[in-house]
Protein backbone atom coordinates (compact mmCIF):
# COMPACT_ATOMS: atom_id res chain seq x y z
CA UNK A 1 0.00 0.00 0.00
CA UNK A 2 1.80 3.48 -1.08
CA UNK A 3 1.83 5.80 1.93
CA UNK A 4 0.46 8.80 2.51
CA UNK A 5 3.38 10.57 3.73
CA UNK A 6 5.73 12.87 1.55
CA UNK A 7 9.05 11.16 1.14
CA UNK A 8 10.93 14.50 1.38
CA UNK A 9 10.84 16.34 4.72
CA UNK A 10 11.16 19.87 3.72
CA UNK A 11 8.10 18.86 1.76
CA UNK A 12 6.29 17.14 5.03
CA UNK A 13 7.40 20.82 6.78
CA UNK A 14 5.55 22.78 3.15
CA UNK A 15 2.62 21.02 4.15
CA UNK A 16 2.11 21.48 7.54
CA UNK A 17 3.08 25.24 7.59
CA UNK A 18 0.84 25.79 4.59
CA UNK A 19 -2.20 23.85 6.99
CA UNK A 20 -1.21 26.43 9.88
CA UNK A 21 -1.20 29.71 8.04
CA UNK A 22 -4.56 28.62 6.14
CA UNK A 23 -6.16 27.92 9.41
CA UNK A 24 -5.45 30.50 11.46
CA UNK A 25 -7.66 32.88 10.16
CA UNK A 26 -10.60 30.80 10.49
CA UNK A 27 -10.37 31.47 13.98
CA UNK A 28 -10.89 35.53 13.96
CA UNK A 29 -13.89 34.91 10.74
CA UNK A 30 -15.77 33.06 13.56
CA UNK A 31 -16.18 35.96 15.70
CA UNK A 32 -17.66 38.43 13.28
CA UNK A 33 -19.66 35.15 11.45
CA UNK A 34 -22.96 35.32 13.82
CA UNK A 35 -25.77 36.51 12.04
CA UNK A 36 -27.75 38.96 13.81
CA UNK A 37 -31.40 38.41 15.47
CA UNK A 38 -31.63 42.61 14.72
CA UNK A 39 -33.07 44.38 11.89
CA UNK A 40 -33.12 47.92 11.43
CA UNK A 41 -36.98 49.01 10.34
CA UNK A 42 -35.42 52.57 9.73
CA UNK A 43 -32.49 54.62 10.78
CA UNK A 44 -31.43 58.31 10.86
CA UNK A 45 -34.43 59.27 12.83
CA UNK A 46 -34.22 61.96 16.17
CA UNK A 47 -34.75 60.31 19.19
CA UNK A 48 -37.71 58.32 18.73
CA UNK A 49 -38.95 58.07 22.32
CA UNK A 50 -42.63 55.74 21.81
CA UNK A 51 -44.00 53.88 19.17
CA UNK A 52 -46.98 52.19 18.26
CA UNK A 53 -48.30 49.60 15.77
CA UNK A 54 -51.73 50.78 14.11
CA UNK A 55 -53.71 47.56 12.59
CA UNK A 56 -52.95 47.87 9.49
CA UNK A 57 -49.35 47.61 10.37
CA UNK A 58 -48.12 51.57 10.56
CA UNK A 59 -45.51 52.46 13.08
CA UNK A 60 -46.50 56.41 15.09
CA UNK A 61 -43.97 57.43 16.81
CA UNK A 62 -42.96 60.38 18.77
CA UNK A 63 -39.84 62.55 18.54
CA UNK A 64 -38.67 64.02 22.05
CA UNK A 65 -37.12 66.84 21.13
CA UNK A 66 -39.12 68.07 18.06
CA UNK A 67 -42.94 67.78 19.14
CA UNK A 68 -43.28 65.87 15.98
CA UNK A 69 -45.38 62.88 15.68
CA UNK A 70 -44.43 60.62 12.75
CA UNK A 71 -45.85 58.16 10.60
CA UNK A 72 -43.77 55.46 9.24
CA UNK A 73 -45.56 53.24 6.07
CA UNK A 74 -46.36 49.79 6.23
CA UNK A 75 -43.24 49.41 3.39
CA UNK A 76 -40.85 51.42 6.01
CA UNK A 77 -41.48 54.76 4.27
CA UNK A 78 -40.95 57.72 6.56
CA UNK A 79 -43.82 60.17 5.60
CA UNK A 80 -42.23 63.55 5.44
CA UNK A 81 -44.93 65.31 6.85
CA UNK A 82 -45.68 64.86 10.75
CA UNK A 83 -49.21 62.99 11.68
CA UNK A 84 -49.05 66.28 13.94
CA UNK A 85 -46.79 69.02 15.46
CA UNK A 86 -46.99 69.55 19.29
CA UNK A 87 -46.46 73.03 20.26
CA UNK A 88 -45.66 74.82 22.33
CA UNK A 89 -43.61 72.42 23.69
CA UNK A 90 -40.14 71.81 26.53
CA UNK A 91 -37.38 69.67 25.77
CA UNK A 92 -34.76 70.15 28.36
CA UNK A 93 -33.52 67.70 29.79
CA UNK A 94 -35.72 64.48 29.79
CA UNK A 95 -38.38 66.91 29.17
CA UNK A 96 -40.40 66.92 25.76
CA UNK A 97 -42.52 64.50 23.51
CA UNK A 98 -42.34 61.54 25.59
CA UNK A 99 -45.48 58.98 25.38
CA UNK A 100 -47.93 57.75 22.53
CA UNK A 101 -51.04 55.76 22.73
CA UNK A 102 -53.94 54.41 20.66
CA UNK A 103 -56.86 54.06 21.48
CA UNK A 104 -58.19 50.27 21.57
CA UNK A 105 -60.80 51.50 18.99
CA UNK A 106 -58.43 53.46 16.83
CA UNK A 107 -60.15 51.55 13.71
CA UNK A 108 -63.20 53.00 14.48
CA UNK A 109 -62.35 56.22 16.53
CA UNK A 110 -58.91 57.07 15.35
CA UNK A 111 -58.21 58.41 17.99
CA UNK A 112 -54.09 58.92 19.41
CA UNK A 113 -53.24 60.27 22.45
CA UNK A 114 -49.66 61.71 22.94
CA UNK A 115 -48.02 62.98 26.52
CA UNK A 116 -45.33 66.00 26.43
CA UNK A 117 -44.37 68.74 28.51
CA UNK A 118 -44.14 72.44 28.47
CA UNK A 119 -42.93 75.37 30.61
CA UNK A 120 -45.49 78.53 31.79
CA UNK A 121 -44.25 81.90 31.72
CA UNK A 122 -43.26 81.29 35.96
CA UNK A 123 -41.04 78.13 34.51
CA UNK A 124 -42.91 75.49 36.26
CA UNK A 125 -43.11 72.22 33.86
CA UNK A 126 -46.47 70.99 32.94
CA UNK A 127 -47.05 67.03 31.99
CA UNK A 128 -50.21 66.90 28.97
CA UNK A 129 -52.15 64.66 27.70
CA UNK A 130 -53.41 65.41 24.55
CA UNK A 131 -55.80 63.81 22.00
CA UNK A 132 -56.00 63.29 18.75
CA UNK A 133 -58.32 62.42 15.60
CA UNK A 134 -56.62 60.67 12.59
CA UNK A 135 -57.93 61.26 9.37
CA UNK A 136 -55.29 59.00 7.21
CA UNK A 137 -51.88 60.32 8.62
CA UNK A 138 -53.33 63.53 9.74
CA UNK A 139 -54.03 64.41 12.93
CA UNK A 140 -56.92 66.74 13.59
CA UNK A 141 -59.05 68.00 16.37
CA UNK A 142 -56.96 68.12 19.41
CA UNK A 143 -58.00 67.86 22.83
CA UNK A 144 -56.46 68.14 26.35
CA UNK A 145 -57.05 65.49 28.80
CA UNK A 146 -55.48 65.68 31.19
CA UNK A 147 -52.63 68.69 32.94
CA UNK A 148 -50.22 67.89 36.26
CA UNK A 149 -47.69 70.72 37.27
CA UNK A 150 -44.54 70.47 38.84
CA UNK A 151 -44.46 71.83 42.76
CA UNK A 152 -41.50 73.49 41.91
CA UNK A 153 -40.36 76.10 39.24
CA UNK A 154 -37.23 75.20 36.40
CA UNK A 155 -37.57 71.24 37.14
CA UNK A 156 -36.39 69.20 33.81
CA UNK A 157 -36.00 65.52 35.02
CA UNK A 158 -38.39 63.07 36.22
CA UNK A 159 -41.25 63.85 33.87
CA UNK A 160 -42.37 60.45 32.72
CA UNK A 161 -44.59 60.59 29.87
CA UNK A 162 -45.17 56.43 29.18
CA UNK A 163 -49.09 55.71 27.98
CA UNK A 164 -50.76 52.38 27.28
CA UNK A 165 -54.36 51.49 27.51
CA UNK A 166 -54.84 48.57 29.64
CA UNK A 167 -56.88 45.31 28.98
CA UNK A 168 -59.78 47.16 30.67
CA UNK A 169 -59.99 50.43 28.62
CA UNK A 170 -58.53 52.53 31.01
CA UNK A 171 -55.75 54.47 30.12
CA UNK A 172 -52.34 54.49 32.27
CA UNK A 173 -49.76 56.86 32.28
CA UNK A 174 -46.38 57.30 34.05
CA UNK A 175 -45.97 60.19 35.66
CA UNK A 176 -42.63 61.24 37.70
CA UNK A 177 -42.11 63.33 40.45
CA UNK A 178 -40.27 66.27 38.73
CA UNK A 179 -37.32 66.38 40.86
CA UNK A 180 -39.47 66.48 43.90
CA UNK A 181 -39.31 63.39 45.85
CA UNK A 182 -41.23 64.22 48.95
CA UNK A 183 -44.53 64.59 46.37
CA UNK A 184 -44.19 60.96 45.42
CA UNK A 185 -45.61 59.47 48.51
CA UNK A 186 -48.55 62.52 48.70
CA UNK A 187 -51.76 61.17 47.75
CA UNK A 188 -53.30 64.68 46.75
CA UNK A 189 -50.89 65.26 43.94
CA UNK A 190 -50.36 62.82 40.62
CA UNK A 191 -46.21 63.71 40.52
CA UNK A 192 -44.86 60.47 41.35
CA UNK A 193 -47.58 57.70 40.37
CA UNK A 194 -49.35 55.35 38.42
CA UNK A 195 -52.26 57.26 36.66
CA UNK A 196 -55.24 55.10 35.54
CA UNK A 197 -58.49 57.24 33.44
CA UNK A 198 -60.90 57.54 31.28
CA UNK A 199 -60.48 57.71 27.27
CA UNK A 200 -62.02 61.27 28.37
CA UNK A 201 -59.33 61.79 31.09
CA UNK A 202 -61.72 61.62 34.19
CA UNK A 203 -61.60 59.25 37.07
CA UNK A 204 -62.88 56.04 36.69
CA UNK A 205 -65.45 54.87 39.58
CA UNK A 206 -63.37 51.88 40.64
CA UNK A 207 -59.94 53.65 41.28
CA UNK A 208 -58.32 52.97 44.65
CA UNK A 209 -58.89 56.53 45.91
CA UNK A 210 -62.21 58.10 45.60
CA UNK A 211 -62.00 60.97 43.20
CA UNK A 212 -58.36 60.48 42.33
CA UNK A 213 -56.39 59.08 39.14
CA UNK A 214 -53.93 57.77 41.46
CA UNK A 215 -53.33 54.04 40.92
CA UNK A 216 -50.43 53.83 42.77
CA UNK A 217 -47.42 56.02 44.32
CA UNK A 218 -44.32 56.15 45.44
CA UNK A 219 -42.73 56.17 42.07
CA UNK A 220 -39.49 57.92 41.60
CA UNK A 221 -39.20 58.39 37.38
CA UNK A 222 -40.67 55.50 35.49
CA UNK A 223 -39.93 54.86 31.34
CA UNK A 224 -42.39 51.45 30.42
CA UNK A 225 -44.73 49.20 31.79
CA UNK A 226 -46.61 46.74 30.17
CA UNK A 227 -49.48 44.13 30.45
CA UNK A 228 -49.39 40.88 30.69
CA UNK A 229 -53.06 39.26 29.50
CA UNK A 230 -52.51 35.83 30.82
CA UNK A 231 -52.12 36.97 34.91
CA UNK A 232 -53.69 40.64 34.57
CA UNK A 233 -49.90 41.57 35.56
CA UNK A 234 -49.02 45.24 35.61
CA UNK A 235 -45.04 45.37 35.05
CA UNK A 236 -43.47 48.45 35.22
CA UNK A 237 -39.74 49.98 35.34
CA UNK A 238 -37.91 52.50 37.44
CA UNK A 239 -34.98 54.31 37.15
CA UNK A 240 -33.09 55.33 41.19
CA UNK A 241 -31.05 57.54 42.08
CA UNK A 242 -27.23 56.29 42.19
CA UNK A 243 -28.28 52.85 42.69
CA UNK A 244 -31.28 51.12 43.06
CA UNK A 245 -32.98 50.66 39.57
CA UNK A 246 -36.36 48.46 39.77
CA UNK A 247 -38.39 46.49 38.31
CA UNK A 248 -41.89 46.17 39.94
CA UNK A 249 -44.87 44.53 39.74
CA UNK A 250 -47.68 47.28 39.94
CA UNK A 251 -51.25 46.59 41.66
CA UNK A 252 -54.05 48.89 42.29
CA UNK A 253 -53.18 51.47 45.55
CA UNK A 254 -50.02 50.06 45.68
CA UNK A 255 -47.00 52.30 47.35
CA UNK A 256 -43.96 51.35 45.64
CA UNK A 257 -41.29 53.39 48.29
CA UNK A 258 -39.79 56.17 47.07
CA UNK A 259 -38.54 58.47 48.94
CA UNK A 260 -38.48 56.88 52.02
CA UNK A 261 -37.28 53.30 50.14
CA UNK A 262 -34.54 52.78 47.08
CA UNK A 263 -34.36 49.26 46.50
CA UNK A 264 -36.20 46.95 49.18
CA UNK A 265 -37.01 48.31 52.48
CA UNK A 266 -34.35 47.58 55.09
CA UNK A 267 -35.76 46.84 57.32
CA UNK A 268 -38.88 45.43 55.45
CA UNK A 269 -41.78 47.83 55.75
CA UNK A 270 -45.50 45.84 55.37
CA UNK A 271 -46.42 49.54 54.01
CA UNK A 272 -44.13 49.51 50.93
CA UNK A 273 -44.42 46.82 48.05
CA UNK A 274 -40.46 45.95 47.72
CA UNK A 275 -39.44 46.04 43.49
CA UNK A 276 -38.97 42.19 42.04
CA UNK A 277 -35.69 43.28 40.72
CA UNK A 278 -33.55 45.50 42.42
CA UNK A 279 -30.19 46.56 40.17
CA UNK A 280 -27.77 47.63 42.75
CA UNK A 281 -25.48 48.96 39.93
CA UNK A 282 -27.02 52.09 37.78
CA UNK A 283 -28.45 50.38 34.35
CA UNK A 284 -31.51 53.17 34.02
CA UNK A 285 -34.02 50.35 32.60
CA UNK A 286 -36.48 51.88 30.30
CA UNK A 287 -39.28 50.46 27.96
CA UNK A 288 -40.29 46.98 28.90
CA UNK A 289 -42.28 43.86 26.98
CA UNK A 290 -44.55 41.13 28.05
CA UNK A 291 -43.21 38.51 24.78
CA UNK A 292 -44.81 35.72 26.06
CA UNK A 293 -46.71 35.21 29.49
CA UNK A 294 -44.12 35.48 31.96
CA UNK A 295 -41.54 36.36 29.86
CA UNK A 296 -40.85 39.96 29.03
CA UNK A 297 -37.88 42.00 27.47
CA UNK A 298 -36.47 45.45 28.36
CA UNK A 299 -34.14 47.84 27.65
CA UNK A 300 -31.39 49.62 29.48
CA UNK A 301 -30.24 53.17 28.41
CA UNK A 302 -26.89 52.88 30.03
CA UNK A 303 -25.47 49.62 28.70
CA UNK A 304 -27.68 49.78 25.39
CA UNK A 305 -28.76 45.69 26.69
CA UNK A 306 -32.01 43.72 25.89
CA UNK A 307 -32.62 41.69 28.53
CA UNK A 308 -35.03 38.92 29.14
CA UNK A 309 -36.29 38.43 32.10
CA UNK A 310 -38.35 35.29 33.45
CA UNK A 311 -40.97 34.93 36.27
CA UNK A 312 -43.12 32.51 37.70
CA UNK A 313 -46.90 32.67 37.63
CA UNK A 314 -46.48 34.18 41.02
CA UNK A 315 -44.14 36.67 39.94
CA UNK A 316 -41.05 35.66 41.38
CA UNK A 317 -37.80 36.12 39.51
CA UNK A 318 -36.54 32.43 37.47
CA UNK A 319 -34.16 34.04 35.47
CA UNK A 320 -32.72 37.26 33.57
CA UNK A 321 -30.69 36.77 30.74
CA UNK A 322 -28.71 39.65 28.47
CA UNK A 323 -30.14 38.80 25.03
CA UNK A 324 -28.42 41.41 22.73
CA UNK A 325 -26.14 44.78 23.03
CA UNK A 326 -25.99 47.75 20.76
CA UNK A 327 -24.14 50.46 20.94
CA UNK A 328 -26.21 53.46 22.43
CA UNK A 329 -28.86 53.59 24.36
CA UNK A 330 -32.31 51.65 23.93
CA UNK A 331 -35.55 53.35 25.02
CA UNK A 332 -38.67 51.88 23.75
CA UNK A 333 -39.61 48.42 23.64
CA UNK A 334 -42.68 47.16 22.39
CA UNK A 335 -44.20 43.96 20.78
CA UNK A 336 -45.41 44.53 17.28
CA UNK A 337 -48.69 42.62 15.43
CA UNK A 338 -46.08 40.49 13.39
CA UNK A 339 -44.80 38.70 16.41
CA UNK A 340 -41.50 40.58 16.73
CA UNK A 341 -40.04 42.73 19.48
CA UNK A 342 -39.32 46.34 18.42
CA UNK A 343 -36.90 48.84 20.30
CA UNK A 344 -36.03 52.45 19.23
CA UNK A 345 -32.50 53.75 19.90
CA UNK A 346 -31.43 57.73 20.04
CA UNK A 347 -30.80 57.40 15.47
CA UNK A 348 -33.95 54.61 14.97
CA UNK A 349 -36.32 51.91 15.44
CA UNK A 350 -35.71 48.38 14.99
CA UNK A 351 -36.64 44.96 15.45
CA UNK A 352 -35.54 41.88 16.96
CA UNK A 353 -36.43 38.40 16.36
CA UNK A 354 -36.95 36.17 19.78
CA UNK A 355 -36.85 33.21 18.67
CA UNK A 356 -33.53 33.77 17.13
CA UNK A 357 -31.17 31.05 18.71
CA UNK A 358 -28.71 33.32 20.83
CA UNK A 359 -25.01 31.90 20.89
CA UNK A 360 -23.04 32.47 23.53
CA UNK A 361 -20.13 34.61 22.36
CA UNK A 362 -16.99 33.87 22.59
CA UNK A 363 -14.43 35.98 23.61
CA UNK A 364 -11.45 37.50 21.17
CA UNK A 365 -8.67 36.19 24.49
CA UNK A 366 -10.53 33.05 24.08
CA UNK A 367 -9.81 32.68 20.44
CA UNK A 368 -6.67 33.40 20.78
CA UNK A 369 -6.29 31.03 23.10
CA UNK A 370 -7.65 28.25 20.75
CA UNK A 371 -5.68 29.27 17.84
CA UNK A 372 -2.44 28.87 20.09
CA UNK A 373 -3.70 25.52 20.98
CA UNK A 374 -4.79 24.49 17.58
CA UNK A 375 -1.38 25.75 15.73
CA UNK A 376 0.82 24.16 19.19
CA UNK A 377 -0.97 21.13 18.21
CA UNK A 378 -0.20 21.24 14.27
CA UNK A 379 3.14 22.33 15.41
CA UNK A 380 3.39 18.97 17.27
CA UNK A 381 2.16 17.08 14.54
CA UNK A 382 4.66 18.36 12.49
CA UNK A 383 7.40 17.40 14.08
CA UNK A 384 6.43 14.19 14.45
CA UNK A 385 5.84 13.76 10.48
CA UNK A 386 9.19 14.91 10.51
CA UNK A 387 10.70 12.85 12.72
CA UNK A 388 8.81 10.08 11.19
CA UNK A 389 10.13 10.83 7.38
CA UNK A 390 14.04 11.11 8.52
CA UNK A 391 13.53 8.07 9.99
CA UNK A 392 12.16 6.25 6.92
CA UNK A 393 14.95 8.19 4.77
CA UNK A 394 17.48 7.21 7.13
CA UNK A 395 16.22 3.04 6.36
CA UNK A 396 16.11 3.67 2.91
CA UNK A 397 19.70 5.07 2.79
CA UNK A 398 20.93 1.26 4.32
CA UNK A 399 21.04 -1.87 2.21
CA UNK A 400 19.10 -4.31 5.23
CA UNK A 401 19.15 -8.68 4.16
CA UNK A 402 16.42 -9.49 3.71
CA UNK A 403 16.01 -12.14 6.50
CA UNK A 404 16.04 -9.34 8.74
CA UNK A 405 12.06 -8.53 7.79
CA UNK A 406 8.95 -11.01 9.33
Amino acid sequence: MASVLPNSPKLAIGVILALIILSVPHFFSQAQATASPVTPVLTGLNFPVSLRFTPDGRIFFTEKNTGNVRVILQNRTLLPTPFAIVSPIFTDGEAGLLGITLDPSFSSNGHVYVYYTDRDPQYYTHGHIRRYTATGNTGANPVSIFDVTSSAPNTIYHNGGYLKFGPDGKLYAQVGEFHQSSDAQNQGVMEGKMLRMNPDGSVPSDNPFSGSLVWALGIRNAFGFDFDSSNARLIATEAGPTSDDEINIIVKGGNYGWPTCTGPCSPHNSVFIDPIVDFKSIVTPTGIATVEPNVYYFGEWKSGDLVRLNLTSTGSVVSMTQVYTQSGGIIAVEMGPNGKLYYSSPDGIYNLNTQFPMPQPTSFPNLVLIAIATIGAIAAATTAIYLLVRRRSRRAAISLPIGNYR
